[in-house]
């Protein structure tokens, strides 16, 4: 599994669970003292760890993208209880309605006293659904991830070696160089000078002599 994989993973996973959260997930009627009243109670108010597990979700995508191997280890870790939070708190809010809405039927009632009836939505099972991305993605960079390419950017680079040989070696090919030029120009004193007796003869033109 790629490290972007993971990152864009997490982050929809935690966006599920943000986005689930938000709506309504019981739908109370029949309060006392208000037969025709019916109170709504969305994701956030009947689980409040709901929207931190998300947020922690995509906390834990952005990490991803920059932590090296214990960073790494550590938000795997961290989604995975996040992932596991948010389905449990889903499924509780969805079997036991009547406490994940208490609050707010009591407040609307003025009473303690529980609602004729209570309507569970699709959505805290959408909520399990962002739960249970959340958990597996982070096993599958516990499992997966530990053969990510270590981030180098503030190390010095392997290949630093390179332009360094490659340098030592155009030294040596100038010092070669500089060695056959020096032979050359010796071979060409110690020879019968034709081409310096030329330069010599320019010369003298120059100046207005007559070489000859």
């Amino acid at each position: 599994m790629k490290r972007r994989t993971a990152v864009l993973w997490a982050l929809a996973a935690g966006a599920i669970i943000l986005g689930t959260g938000a709506q309504t997930w019981i739908e109370s009627a029949g309060l006392s003292g208000l037969a025709t009243t019916s109170v709504t109670t969305t994701g956030n108010q009947a689980a409040a760890v709901v929207p931190a597990m998300g947020l922690v979700g995509m906390a834990g995508g952005i990490a991803l993208s920059m932590a090296r191997r214990i960073g790494r280890w550590i938000s795997a870790v961290l989604m995975v209880l996040a992932g596991l939070m948010a389905g449990f708190s889903a499924v509780h809010a969805a079997l036991e309605p009547a406490t994940a809405a208490q609050a707010q039927v009591s407040e609307a009632s003025g009473t303690t006293a529980d609602a004729g009836s209570y309507v569970v939505t699709v959505w805290p099972w959408l909520t399990l659904v962002g739960g249970v991305l959340l958990l597996l993605c982070g096993l599958a960079v516990l499992l997966l991830g530990r053969d990510w390419a270590t981030s180098r950017r503030h190390e010095s680079p392997v290949a630093t070696g390179v332009p360094a040989t490659a340098a030592g070696a155009t030294a040596t090919a100038t010092g070669a160089g500089t060695a056959t030029g020096a032979g050359t120009g010796s071979a060409s004193e110690d020879g019968d000078g034709s081409d310096l007796d030329e330069i010599d003869a320019w010369d003298e033109l120059s100046r207005g002599q007559d070489p000859t």
